[in-house]
C-alpha cells in the first residue's frame, strides 16, 4: 500500500487499475445526473452535484450509518431507484467501501483526481458544483485524516482543497457532528425515536429533514410539530441541493424506495393530531 501522495504521482487509470483488486470497476463519486432527485439541482439550482455512494451501515462489514435507527435501515435509500440495475449498484458501492476502509489512500487519490475533473467539467458548462458524499452512508468526512503534502488534514477539508468553489451538502443522524465550516451544510434527519434531538439541532438553526407518508402528486405539510414546538416546512423533493435551505425549518421529504408503507414511525403523517406526541 503506497502514501496518498504516491497514489498522486499517478494518472488516473493507473489507479483504476489498482482499485480492480478491490473490486472497484467503476468511478468513487456518481454521475450529477445518474439519481432522479440529485439531477433536479442542475435544472433547479445551476448546480453540478456529484454524489458518492457507498454501502449502507453493515452491508459491506464495515459501519458508515453508526447512528441509524431501525427505521432508517429499513427505508435506506440504497434500495430506491430502478431495481433492474439495483444489484449491480448495491455490489458497487460494497466494493467502493471496502477500498475505503482497507486501502483509504488509493480511494482518496481517486476521489482527488475525480474531484478536480468534476471542477474542470462544472467550470466549462459555466455552473456551480457540489458534492454529496454521503447519499447513502453518514460517514464523518470531518473526523477521518490522512496524511497530504506534509501534513494531517481531513477528507472533508481534502475535498474543499480539490474543489474549492463546491459547496458540500449532506443528511446526517449523528447529533455530535459539528463541521463549522461554510462549506459544508448538514441537514440533521429526523427518526422514529430521536424528536428531543432533533428539537435541539432546530434550536441550534439546523434544519431537520422529516419523511413524510405524502403520496406523489400531494402537498406537504405546511407546518410540523415536534415536541410542541412548530416548524415551517419546506418540499425537500423539489430539489436536493440544501445549502440555500432557509433555517431553521424542516425538510419536508416524500416517502421512497422502502420507505413507502414504514411502520416503524420513521415515516411521519403528514396530518398531526393535537393529541399526538411529535
Amino acid at each position: 500500500m503506497k502514501t496518498l501522495d504516491a497514489y498522486l504521482t499517478m494518472n488516473y487509470a493507473q489507479l483504476k487499475r489498482l482499485a480492480r483488486e478491490y473490486n472497484v470497476l467503476g468511478s468513487i463519486l456518481g454521475s450529477p445526473l445518474s439519481n432522479p432527485k440529485i439531477a433536479k439541482n442542475a435544472k433547479e439550482n445551476g448546480v453540478l452535484t456529484w454524489p458518492l455512494n457507498l454501502a449502507p451501515e453493515k452491508s459491506s462489514g464495515y459501519q458508515v450509518c453508526a447512528s441509524a435507527s431501525a427505521g432508517c435501515r429499513e427505508a435506506c435509500l440504497d434500495t430506491a431507484g430502478n431495481p433492474v440495475y439495483l444489484v449491480a449498484k448495491q455490489k458497487a458501492r460494497k466494493a467502493k467501501t471496502v477500498l475505503f476502509f482497507e486501502n483509504r489512500p488509493l480511494f482518496v487519490a481517486m476521489l482527488c483526481l475525480e474531484l478536480q475533473a468534476a471542477a474542470r467539467k462544472a467550470s466549462k458548462l459555466d455552473m456551480a458544483m457540489a458534492i454529496r458524499p454521503n447519499t447513502t452512508s453518514d460517514v464523518l468526512w470531518e473526523k477521518y485524516k490522512v496524511s497530504f503534502a506534509g501534513s494531517r488534514i481531513s477528507i472533508a477539508d481534502l475535498m474543499h482543497t480539490m474543489a474549492p468553489l463546491a459547496k458540500i451538502y449532506d443528511y446526517t443522524k449523528n447529533p455530535n457532528r459539528n463541521v463549522n465550516k461554510a462549506f459544508y451544510t448538514l441537514t440533521f434527519s429526523l427518526s422514529e425515536n430521536n424528536d428531543a434531538v432533533a428539537l435541539k439541532e432546530l434550536q441550534n438553526g439546523t434544519n431537520v429533514a422529516v419523511v413524510f407518508d405524502t403520496k406523489r402528486g400531494q402537498e406537504l405539510p405546511l407546518f410540523y410539530t415536534i415536541m410542541g414546538k412548530v416548524w415551517p416546512v419546506i418540499n425537500g423533493d423539489l430539489t436536493d441541493y440544501r445549502p440555500e435551505d432557509v433555517t431553521p425549518c424542516i425538510v419536508g421529504l416524500r416517502a421512497k424506495g422502502d420507505a413507502i408503507g414504514d411502520k416503524s414511525g420513521f415515516v411521519r403523517p403528514a396530518t398531526q393530531s393535537t393529541f399526538m406526541a411529535a
